[in-house]
Parts: C-alpha cells; structure tokens; sequence
C-alpha cells in the first residue's frame, strides 16, 4: 500500500509539473524570415530573452518552457523596438501562432485570456504598425488620427467586456489595453514624420490622455514598452518639461520613478561626476535588487580610478552588522585592503599590515578591510579576525560586488590609497611588504 501511495504521488508530481510547462508552436508565414525568433520576459519593465528559437526550412518554430511568473510574455525580436508579438502565460498553454511581417494570428486551443489578448492585438494592429514600427510606414497624421480616435472609441466597450474568470489578468489586460492606445497616440508624434501635426491639428482623444493620478498602481511595468510608454507619457504630459524634478511628479510610485530613470536619464550619463550628482538626488528611488544593481554597474561602468579622482563610495557592513562606508572616513588616509580568507598571498601581507598599523599608531590614517568571501564562509571570516587578532576595520562585501566592479578588481590581494579629501591616491598601492607603501602613505599624512 504505502509503494502504491508513493507511486500516485510521483504520477501527481509529474502531471503537475507538465500542467504548468508552456508548449508554443509556430510558424514564420513571410518571405523574409527573421534568423531566430525570441521568447522575452517582462519583469518591473525590464525584458529578458529566456529562449531563442531558428525556424526551419518552413518558417516552423517552437517554445516549449516554464514559466517564472504570470503575466505577458513577447514573441519575435530581441530587443524591445524589434518585431515582437504578445502572449500571456499562466502555464499550462498549448497553442499555435502565424507570424506574417507585422502580423500575428493566434491559432489552436487558447486560453480565455489569449483569445482577449488576439482580439486586442488584431483590433490594434493598424495604429501599431503605423505608430511603433514607424521606419515602415509612409504614414502622415491625416491618415493616423481617424484611426486612433476610431480605435480609441472602441476602447471603453472592449475593456468593459474583459470580465474573464482570472482576475489578474483582468487587471494588467484592462491597464494594457488603455496605455497601449496611449502610447500609440503618442509615440507616433515624436518619432520622424514627413509632415508633422500643429496644435490646432490634433484630436478630441489627444485631449483625454492626460489625467491626474494616471499611474495608481505598477501594473504599467508589466505590460509590454512599459518602460518607453513611461518616456513618452511624462514627455507628453510634462510638455516636455526639462526639470526632472517636476518630470516625477507625474508618476505614481517610487519603482516607477527609478525605472523611468533608469530608461530616460540615467543611460545618457557620460560623466561620473554627473552620476554621483544623480545617485545623491534619485539614488533613494532604486530600491528594487535590479534597480540597485542598474545604479551599481552603470557607476562601475562611468567610474574612471584616476589618481586625484573621486573615490568610487561602497558600504558595507562590518562583524557586528553596522554599515560602514569609505566616505565615513574622510579626513584620514584611507588604505583599502581588499583580501579573502582562502586567498593564501593575502595572508602573507597579515604580519606586514600588523608592523605597518604598529609604526602609523596615533597617526590619521585608517586601515579599512574589505572581504570578497562569499556569505557563506561569513563565520570563518569573522573568526579569521579573531584568530588572528588582527586590526583595523573589517567588513564584508559578500562576494565580488561593488567595490570590485567600479575598481575593475580581479585578482587579491588589491591594495588602494585614499586621501583625506576622499580622492584616488592609487587603486594599485604597493602591498605592506613593501616599504614604498609606507612612505606613500607619510606623504599624504604631511
């Protein structure tokens, strides 16, 4: 009995795992077939591709996956303002799609909420295509307008009768479809036309788009071009407003204020300088581990370890879990130790540091160390410290993070010098062993 229980177990197990994969099947009906078709996520608006899929020799293709959340998932190009068509996946999908040019029908047994989905996506396509795949398009805003405003008066209908069984789906769909009629109407303004609308030209529909409190929720970050619709709203609804301050203003929540950051702003950074101006005014809204992350290696990418520069900041915590950051220490010399407990050349320079701490006593210099080892082996560094009782400051970057990528570090020991002032003396300072390191850091005490 109990082996029979087992067995009905694992055939449940199976049977759910295979109720939750996604099977997509499809084909290419064009001529000019794409070299690979993708399968990208859309997570805080943010794409991903997690598949790439050739046709054959008959335009056919296939997904099969999955998936990682519910919600909209897109097929065809990999980047956002390539070809790219809908899908919205639960799991347990099994459908077929056409792909002809920039057209999609959507075939076999489908979902309640992509048989809504197709009959969006079809309903739509002339505007879209007119609009978001401008470079194809010959088309003048005589031509566009009755089709928006036609559209847009379909809209209130259509969203009234989303009213499937899935509640989720009802929501993000109903968001999807407004702000996509939105982003239509208003991308198609500010990308190149040949003759280009005054004021006097524009519809009763331009006139509805702007409302306060457009954005009561993140819903806009998981439909698809969230992240381009922001743009293109705040721009719209700004009038073009320069003042980024006032720019936020019009949006709902902190997470879309640092994705349309990330999106309009922050990717147009030259300069470290204006970069840490920015993390000092809008760093607060990136609170998300991707945000963070974005804000983090577009630094380490901006970030030039020139001696006289400003010092990269990182912050850390230390053995008893209180953050501790370089820029705590300005008006001392700083020497950064940047080591690990299994790296054995790091702990040939311990005595070194220890006889060069002794000698630098009372003196306004810090020694600041900084562990790569991963969380893991957290315990062994902290009894490392113990162990070998040694001094200065300690804390814990759990892995190669920050400090790491702006520095450009990879290989420890890595030794760096700081002045007072909190400007790059050396992110390659002679190690302890060394006595040219002692008399760079007595230079910079004078």
């Amino acid at each position: 009995m109990k082996k029979t229980l087992v067995l009905i177990f694992a055939l449940l197990s199976v049977n759910f795992v295979l109720a939750q994969s996604v099977i997509i099947s499809g084909r290419v009906a064009s001529e000019r077939r794409p070299a690979d078709l993708s399968l990208v996520t859309i997570v805080d608006g943010n794409t991903a591709v997690i598949a790439t899929a050739v046709p054959s020799a008959d335009g056919s293709f296939g997904f099969a996956f999955n998936p990682d959340y519910e919600g909209f998932y897109m097929i065809g190009g990999a980047k956002d303002m390539d070809i790219q068509f809908p899908v919205y996946i639960k799991g347990g999908e099994n459908f077929n799609v056409v792909i002809n040019d920039k057209a999609i029908s959507y075939e076999g047994k489908l979902s309640a909420e992509n048989k809504i989905l197709a009959q969006w996506v079809a309903m739509s396509e002339v505007v879209r295509n007119k609009s978001h795949y401008w470079m194809g398009s010959m088309s003048i805003y005589k031509d566009f307008f009755p089709e928006i405003e036609a559209l847009a008066a379909k809209v209130p209908a259509f969203v009234a009768g989303i009213n499937t069984k899935n509640a989720k789906f009802n929501d993000l769909m109903k968001d999807y479809v407004k702000f996509s009629t939105e982003y239509y109407a208003i991308n198609y303004l500010m990308v190149p036309r040949s003759s280009h609308p005054t004021k006097d030209d524009m519809t009763s529909y331009y006139k509805t788009i702007v409302t306060p409190n457009h954005f009561v929720n993140d819903n806009v970050l998981q439909i698809p071009m969230s992240k381009r619709y922001l743009s293109m709203y705040v721009t719209f609804a700004s009038e073009r407003e320069k003042d980024i301050d006032k720019q936020l203003l019009i949006l709902g929540t902190d997470k879309q204020k640092a994705e349309y950051l990330s999106y309009s702003v922050l990717s147009r950074f030259k300069s470290y300088d204006l970069y840490l101006d920015f993390v000092e005014k809008y760093g607060k809204y990136f609170a998300t581990p991707a945000q963070k992350k974005l804000l983090e290696d577009t630094g380490a990418k901006l970030y030039e370890t020139r001696s006289g520069g400003v010092a990269a900041n990182f912050t850390y915590p230390d053995v008893n879990g209180k953050n501790v950051s370089l820029s705590d220490f300005k008006g001392k010399v700083v020497l950064v130790d940047v080591w690990a407990t299994w790296c054995g050349p790091c702990k040939q320079q311990i005595p070194h540091a220890k006889k060069l701490e002794e000698e630098l006593h009372g003196m306004d210099v810090v020694f600041l160390n900084v562990s790569v080892d991963e969380e893991k082996d957290k315990d062994k560094w902290k009894q490392m410290i113990i162990d070998e009782k040694l001094g200065g400051v300690h804390i814990f970057a759990s892995g190669w993070s920050k400090i790491t990528k702006d520095y450009k570090i990879t290989g420890i020991p890595r030794f760096m010098l700081f002045d007072k002032n909190g400007n790059v003396i050396s992110t390659e300072a002679p190690r302890p062993s060394d006595p040219a390191l002692k008399t760079l850091i007595m230079k910079y005490l004078k």
